[in-house]
C-alpha cells in the first residue's frame, strides 16, 4: 500500500472514471492527471516533453528547469523559464542511445504574453507527412487547443489548453549533448496594488495594519514519467522585504525568496507575503 500510496503522489499511476462521483474523488486526491485549475492571481508552470521518434532515449535525458519570475513596481511579473536537457546515452545503443526530438511546451497562466523564446532546435521538414486529402480536422482536438499565436523569431506556436496558455517549440540531443531553451513571458495580472493596506486579522501577526502588502504564489505541477530537479527566485523591487513564506525547499532572501534545487517528485506550491512600510 506504501508502494502504491507514493505512485500515486507521484502520478506514476493515475486514474480515469466514467462515473462522475468517482472521478471527482480522483481529482480530490490529485490522482487524475488533470492540469490542475488555479485562481486568476496564481503563477504556474509546467512542463510538458513529447518524444516523437526518440525510442526510449528519454530514459537517458537529464533535466533541470530554473524558474525566475521579477516584479516591476507597477506590480508586473516577468518570468523566464530556462530548461536544460542532457543526453546521457552511448551513442548507438539500442533505444537509449538515440536522438532525442522533443517536442517542449511550457504550460503557464492564460493570457500570458511571450516576450523573447531561444535555443530550439527542428527536426528536417522530411521527416514530417502532409495530412491525407480525406483527412479532417479532430472535433475534439479542436475545442482542448486553441492556436492564438506564432512568434515569428522563435517558431514557437502559442495556444489555450486547459485554461492555460501554452508556448510550444522543439528541442534536439544526440548522446553526449547538452542544451539550453528559454522561455521569457509576462504574467496576466499584477501582485502589487498601492490602493490597498491590509486589514485582514490572518495577516496582522504579519505586518503593521498600515503597511502595504503584497502576495505571490506559485504552482508547479509535475509531468508524469519526467523527473526533473527545479529551482527558482522571486525578485521584488525596492523598497519591498520579505515577511512570510512557505512551500518546499524554500527561503526568504532581502529581495523576496530563494527555491533552492531539488528533484521535483511531485506536484509543489509556494507562497510569499512581502511587505512595503514606506507608503
Amino acid at each position: 500500500m506504501t508502494n502504491l500510496s507514493d505512485a500515486l503522489e507521484k502520478k506514476e499511476v493515475q486514474a480515469y472514471f466514467t462515473d462522475d462521483n468517482a472521478e471527482q474523488t480522483m481529482r480530490e486526491f490529485g490522482w487524475s492527471g488533470q492540469i490542475l485549475p488555479t485562481e486568476n492571481n496564481q503563477d504556474y508552470l509546467m512542463v510538458v516533453n513529447s518524444n516523437i521518434q526518440g525510442q526510449k532515449s528519454d530514459a537517458e535525458i537529464f533535466q533541470t528547469i530554473s524558474h525566475q519570475a521579477i516584479v516591476a513596481e507597477d506590480g508586473s511579473v516577468t518570468d523566464t523559464v530556462v530548461i536544460t536537457r542532457e543526453h546521457t546515452g552511448k551513442p548507438g545503443e539500442k533505444f537509449y542511445g538515440q536522438t532525442n526530438i522533443d517536442y517542449v511546451r511550457i504550460y503557464v497562466p492564460q493570457g500570458s504574453e511571450l516576450v523573447s523564446a531561444g535555443g530550439f532546435t527542428w527536426p528536417d521538414e522530411k521527416k514530417f507527412r502532409a495530412p491525407e486529402s480525406w483527412t479532417s480536422e479532430d472535433e475534439f482536438l479542436a475545442q482542448m487547443e486553441k492556436e492564438i499565436g506564432y512568434d515569428a523569431k522563435s517558431g514557437t506556436r502559442i495556444t489555450n489548453e486547459f485554461g492555460k496558455t501554452a508556448f510550444g517549440n522543439w528541442l534536439i540531443l544526440q548522446p553526449g549533448e547538452t542544451r539550453q531553451i528559454q522561455f521569457t513571458y509576462k504574467l496576466p495580472f499584477k501582485v502589487i496594488d498601492k490602493t490597498k493596506k491590509t486589514n485582514e486579522n490572518i495577516l496582522q501577526k504579519f505586518v503593521d495594519s498600515n503597511t502595504l502588502i503584497s502576495r505571490y504564489q506559485l504552482v508547479v505541477q509535475r509531468q508524469s514519467g519526467v523527473d526533473s530537479d527545479f529551482e527558482s527566485q522571486i525578485i521584488y523591487p525596492s523598497p519591498w522585504h520579505p515577511s512570510w513564506n512557505e512551500g518546499n525547499n524554500s527561503a526568504l532572501a532581502s529581495n523576496g525568496m530563494g527555491i533552492n534545487k531539488f528533484i521535483l517528485a511531485n506536484d509543489q506550491i509556494w507562497s510569499l507575503l512581502m511587505k512595503n512600510e514606506k507608503n
